[in-house]
């Protein structure tokens, strides 16, 4: 019972970061039907920012959440506003490659401004574990729980309550409509880049918080936050935090009961699977068409 429950413990820490990165992904593309490859680069940007910030400087620690953020959400608005924006073909092909490319900048950078070594950050709370059926559960992975559900929480009622949420859901729906009644679609691009940006940080920290991660760290999350996107439904925001929650516990099992060696592959055996038999997700998505 004890291996069964840390397992489900891991599984449920690592799934609540792959849904945030795929909330990124869905963000995006409901509001403009582009696929961002370089997401897992903000998670990047925005961990590494923040463990450096830590242990390089002597900011307090909110500062130094701020600047991981900031960072993130940055070069998310940057890469639309600079390399997207100016895009004027109606193909979204051009765009999507944009984003590969600024994946391999983002990466390379990262390499030269952070150096080769893993950075980290102890945890953002200490204290002693919690014993749950002979299983451990750290109060760092309670907090974690606790921001990935603030963080959804948090999303769901920006799309509920505030204006440019409901912009953003216009343009999700029918751009051609949203741009007629005077939404901009350009901009709630753009604030879909920025939130997405936002929560991959958020994902970012919370790595560099509990383990080490590199300059090409974000690539391989990234794409996890695909899987998981396509697992629920791509363009279905419920069916990212489904997603991302039944991935993680997905690896965290099969690591556990299988091999850890094969625990990458099961998260793009999961894809290719869902690709072959059901294209749109487990909870169903919509399908967007350049």
């Amino acid at each position: 019972m004890a291996e069964f429950t840390q397992y489900a413990i891991a599984g449920l820490s690592n799934g609540g970061i792959y849904a945030l990165i795929a909330l990124g992904w869905v963000l995006i593309f409901n509001t403009s039907g582009v696929l961002n490859l370089a997401q897992g680069e903000f998670l990047a940007w925005g961990g590494l920012v923040f463990a450096w910030c830590e242990t390089s400087t002597d900011l307090p620690l909110v500062v130094s959440l701020l600047a991981g953020i900031g960072a993130a959400v940055g070069i998310a608005i940057a890469l639309d506003v600079v390399a997207i924006r100016p895009i004027r073909s109606t193909d979204l092909v051009p765009v999507i490659l944009v984003t590969l490319g600024a994946s391999f900048v983002l990466r390379e950078l990262g390499r030269i401004v952070f150096g080769p070594d893993a950075l980290r950050h102890d945890y953002l709370i200490g204290g002693d574990p919690i014993i749950i059926f002979g299983a451990a559960l750290l109060p760092a992975t309670i907090l974690l729980w606790v921001v990935v559900a603030v963080a959804v929480s948090g999303l769901a009622l920006f799309f509920r309550f505030t204006v440019y949420g409901k912009a953003m859901t216009a343009c999700s729906d029918d751009v051609v409509g949203a741009r007629a009644i005077g939404i901009n679609p350009a901009r709630m691009r753009t604030l879909a880049f920025a939130l997405s940006g936002a929560l991959a940080a958020i994902g970012g920290i919370l790595i560099v918080s509990s383990t080490s991660m590199s300059w090409e760290g974000g690539t391989l999350i990234g794409l996890k936050g695909f899987v998981a996107a396509v697992f629920g439904g791509l363009g279905s925001y419920s069916g990212a935090v489904v997603g991302g929650v039944t991935l993680g516990l997905l690896e965290a099992f099969g690591a556990g009961y299988v091999s850890s060696e094969y625990k990458d592959v099961f998260a793009l055996g999961l894809l290719v699977l869902l690709l072959l038999m059901r294209p749109r997700g487990i909870l169903g998505g919509r399908v967007v068409e350049g």
